[in-house]
């Protein structure tokens, strides 16, 4: 049962933490580093991966077949190697000093006394050889006879249960700093702009903006034409500025990104037409941009709407 909770727990964590990398404000950054990207999500995968294992091998039933028990057995004890280090190789890709305690260093020493190198095992300026009692291999673990002098044998019993345990309640705190460090990141980067929410950037005259570039181009006064233009470029400016706030908070996708494009290419339609250079448009040409410029502010003003909403939930 404990195993269960504290596997829970665990997926839990690295569940926040995807959900952190795979944020477009934080994705964005470090996709810069393809490495360290890569290493963040192979050893998340690896993590994810190991659980399973370890998770399988402690609901299921222990093999007859004596080839199956040594495949059962290494594999739990391989799994729980490769757990330590996916997490430490994921404190590593976020700058986190990873410091194994001395829990999770014993049973890397078992785990490479057993089955990573026992024909011949150098360790702190001691060599072993060491042997699994077959006799003695169950699912709650195996005797390990260790020789490390002369007529000299120590017998060392592994106690999967406890040693899974003991382990998954490190690793817990480990990834506890990583989705801690993630957490404050998050809650730096939200405080940072807090006070100026995307939403404020579209100014109440932006209606009157519109009209007023319908009227140039519905008229054929110089005048109104010239004002329509000048109502264009603050149009363009306003949009402008919008698109600077989602690149500074790093906001911007590849969706939005587009048709922010496609609204300023509408913009240099009209603002050409309305400056008379553009000799090939007609004015129903101009009413049509017009119209779609009216109607994606909606579509922009709810992108801000939205974004704004998330950074004010995360407060």
């Amino acid at each position: 049962m404990l195993t269960k909770i504290l596997i829970t727990g665990i997926i839990q964590l690295t569940e926040s933490v995807r959900n952190h990398i795979n944020t477009h404000r934080y994705q964005v950054v470090l996709l810069k580093d393809s490495a360290n990207w890569n290493q963040i999500c192979s050893s998340l995968d690896v993590v994810g991966d190991s659980l399973v294992a370890i998770e399988s091998y402690h609901k299921a039933d222990f093999p007859e077949d004596l080839g199956l028990k040594y495949i059962y057995t290494y594999g739990v004890l391989q799994a729980l190697f490769l757990l330590q280090d996916a997490v430490r190789h994921l404190s590593e890709a976020f700058a986190i000093t990873y410091k194994p305690s001395q829990v999770l260093l014993d049973i890397r020493n078992m785990r490479n006394a057993a089955i990573g190198h026992p024909t011949k095992q150098d360790h702190k300026g001691q060599r072993y050889y060491n042997y699994i009692s077959r006799a003695s291999m169950t699912k709650n673990g195996f005797d390990l006879l260790r020789n490390s002098r002369p007529g000299q044998y120590d017998m060392m019993h592994v106690d999967f249960t406890l040693a899974t345990n003991d382990q998954l309640q490190a690793i817990t705190e480990s990834f506890q700093q990583i989705a801690s460090k993630l957490e404050e990141a998050d809650r730096t980067h939200m405080e940072k702009y807090k006070d100026s929410p995307l939403e404020d950037i579209f100014h109440s005259a932006m209606g009157y903006c519109f009209e007023k570039i319908s009227l140039g181009i519905n008229s054929h006064s110089s005048v109104d034409r010239e004002f329509g233009q000048t109502h264009i470029s603050l149009v363009r400016d306003t949009y402008e500025k919008f698109k600077t706030a989602l690149q500074e908070r790093n906001e911007l996708n590849s969706y939005t990104e587009f048709d922010l494009n496609e609204y300023f290419h509408a913009i240099r339609k009209l603002d050409g037409y309305l400056e008379g250079i553009s000799k090939t448009m007609e004015d129903a040409d101009a009413r049509i941009y017009l119209s779609y410029l009216r109607n994606e502010h909606d579509h922009f003003v709810q992108i801000a709407k939205e974004i704004d909403a998330d950074y004010r939930v995360r407060e």
